[in-house]
């Protein structure tokens, strides 16, 4: 292993509290941790996606994200077939070899088992628990097909400590898997990604720091001088330059900088097959006078000329607009120009305020705007203050502390995390708790989180939650730095005392 590779997975490590697993499985971990992260934007813990024990087929770490979000159990496919009406699943598989090689062997076995056994079920290989049961949660998922907006799509990814060097056997054997599983129609699209260490190495990072872009922004103006905000301009950026803020360097949409966007993608709505038929028949130079605009709040934003080099930024308003766009992205002139409001600043309170005002313009429950209330504020004020021995981190935005290697994984509370204690330790809903987020939410959500509630009774049980997953990781073989048998005098308290 190439230096660089083992600083960053020693690093890892330390900041996740594996390093009494051996080598290979922290590997294992650090792998598939750094491809899920790249396909999701809020935190997951590594021992929900990676498999353990034999039986696993050559997959180290499997990730099913549905609507958006990364599921664990069956349970949840009807949850959010009930909350949204539709299904749109991405299924990731990830198998993690110390080796420097690409073992051409290997990589069209992890593709056989995959179609065989997991989809097709032509084959039957004995399975391990942990596969079975994400083998039954695609299998549910199927069962719904009718509710499919589109056929899910499957990302496949074989990384090694090595150097992918585009060998042609190699990339036939790539492709002949591909080719295998989309034979199938179960797919809308399968991409076989071999990593060797330079891209598991920008993978990682990519986890710990903010997005940043490039745009040339030369059609706009600067909007006068507003409170707390240090630069807000309004413009129209063409379709070329609009692209780069919304997907990576493997054109994939960059799905992170809708998180603060309450609305996720609708899918063929009216709305949406109105703004594609725009781009279809020839009326690309009219783009700018149907659409409302996208809405960008950056919190680091640098100048030069033209060039605006815009960091930490949410794409706040135009989540469908975005995604239309880059459906379409390969048939984009410079001829279509997209209506683009810019605000500068790394004033929270404003920032939020924003994200509200314009998530409001369309019909949307004022629940699901409750990650943007004075009270999410608070409560991180008060984690904040909390004794060290006893120290947690309340997240109220996504990857609010992936850049802070001296913070253990497992001590970041985010606000699903913080909605599910909550609700199982003081609303007598742990029975619900397991379940998907949002149906959570529907169920408790005029109990949770309200002004006159006071912060310790969700401090103590986010601070139960993590003495309990202490004791549950040593019981299962999971090492933690924190020794739960020690004395804890934690004090319970009720909402509103």
């Amino acid at each position: 292993m190439d230096p660089i590779t083992k600083a960053l997975l020693v690093e890892f490590v330390k900041q996740n509290e594996l390093e009494d697993l051996p080598e290979d499985q922290q590997f294992e971990h650090f792998a598939t941790f750094s491809v899920i992260a790249s396909r999701y934007g809020e935190e997951f813990t590594t021992s929900d996606v990676v498999l353990g024990g034999g039986g696993d087929l050559g997959i180290d770490g499997c990730g099913i994200i549905l609507n958006g979000r990364l599921i664990e159990d069956e349970q949840e496919v009807e949850d959010i077939l009930k909350l949204n009406g539709y299904l749109e699943a991405e299924f990731i598989f990830v198998q993690a070899k110390r080796t420097s090689g690409f073992d051409g062997a290997a990589m069209m076995a992890l593709g056989q088992h995959l179609l065989g056994a997991i989809f097709t079920k032509s084959t039957s290989p004995p399975m391990s628990p942990d596969l079975k049961r994400r083998v039954a949660i695609i299998d549910e998922i199927y069962k719904h097909a009718a509710k499919f907006r589109k056929n899910p799509e499957c990302r496949i990814y074989y990384v090694t400590t090595g150097t992918w060097t585009n060998d042609p056997y190699l990339k036939t054997i790539v492709g002949k898997q591909i080719d295998d599983l989309m034979s199938t129609s179960m797919f809308s699209e399968v991409r076989y990604q071999p990593n060797g260490s330079q891209e598991l190495q920008n993978l990682y990072r990519a986890t710990k720091y903010t997005i940043s872009r490039q745009i040339n922004f030369d059609r706009m103006v600067v909007l006068p001088n507003i409170e707390k905000v240090k630069a807000a301009y309004l413009g129209a950026l063409p379709a070329s330059e609009f692209i780069k803020l919304v997907i990576d360097d493997d054109d994939n949409i960059v799905k992170s900088v809708f998180i603060d966007n309450v609305r996720d993608f609708q899918g063929e709505n009216p709305v949406n097959t109105d703004m594609s038929a725009t781009l279809t028949g020839g009326l690309l130079d009219q783009f700018v006078l149907r659409n409302n605009g996208v809405t960008i709040v950056s919190r680091d934003l640098s100048i030069t000329g033209q060039a605006f080099t815009v960091k930490d930024y949410q794409i706040v308003n135009g989540c469908q607009t975005s995604h239309v766009l880059y459906a379409h992205r390969s048939s984009l002139t410079d001829n279509l120009f997209v209506p683009v409001k810019l605000i500068y600043t790394d004033d929270e309170e404003i920032a939020q305020e924003v994200i509200k005002s314009n998530n409001r313009q369309t019909p949307i429950d004022e629940k699901d705007l409750l990650a943007l209330t004075k009270f999410q504020k608070d409560l991180e004020t008060y984690y904040s203050g909390t004794p060290d021995d006893r120290k947690l981190y309340y997240e109220r935005r996504s990857k609010q502390y992936a850049s802070r290697a001296d913070i253990e994984r497992t001590r970041i509370i985010p606000i699903g995390i913080q909605l599910k204690v909550f609700a199982s330790m003081f609303l007598d809903a742990a029975h619900q708790a397991g379940r998907y987020q949002a149906t959570l939410l529907k169920q408790v959500g005029d109990k949770v989180f309200k002004a006159g509630h006071r912060p310790e009774a969700y401090y103590t049980a986010a601070l139960a939650f993590y003495w309990i997953d202490a004791d549950v990781r040593v019981l299962i073989g999971i090492p933690t730095a924190f020794r739960p048998c020690e004395s804890r005098g934690c004090v319970m308290a009720s909402p509103s005392t």
